[in-house]
């Protein structure tokens, strides 16, 4: 009988350990997948020119993200860019609409953040693949390149 006690207490113990142990691991896990502002960037090489998606994120909060997305190619040189966006964050999901400044092409999207990346998805109205903001419901992966993070325009 004391024998089976002191098992009892002993794998009491072997729980409460694992326990605290998980409690301390997991917050600090997530912690390093925490979304980070910045400018994010793919560069995508072609026979004829180059270009850049990027997308700024200025504001990171609980349920909101500012940010804007840009696009350049060097030729024919094509730049656009967005008026500043406030998507509704939920988790590490943003979605958003957006309009091109300029352009004035207005679209969707959704955004997610993944470990020092952002992965990017946008639709746009009829006509809007002209401005280049829309993937045309295409995903890219975005890498973080620089901590700064400059609005266009």
């Amino acid at each position: 009988m004391k024998k089976m006690k002191e098992q009892t207490r002993h794998i009491r113990r072997i729980l409460m350990t694992a326990f605290l142990l998980a409690a301390l691991i997991l917050p600090s896990a997530t912690a390093f997948a925490a979304p980070r502002t910045g400018t994010y960037e793919k560069h995508f090489v072609g026979s004829g020119a180059d270009s850049y998606r990027t997308v700024v994120i200025k504001k990171i909060k609980k349920n909101k993200v500012v940010f804007q997305i840009q696009y350049a190619r060097s030729y024919p040189f094509r730049e656009s860019w967005t008026e500043k966006i406030k998507g509704a964050r939920k988790g590490n999901k943003v979605t958003f609409s957006y309009k091109e400044a300029g352009w004035g092409y207005t679209g969707t999207g959704v955004m997610k953040f993944k470990n020092n990346a952002v992965k990017i998805k946008t639709t746009g109205t009829p006509g809007s693949d002209y401005g280049f903001i829309s993937t045309s419901g295409m995903t890219f992966k975005l890498k973080r390149v620089s901590d700064s993070g400059k609005f266009a325009g």
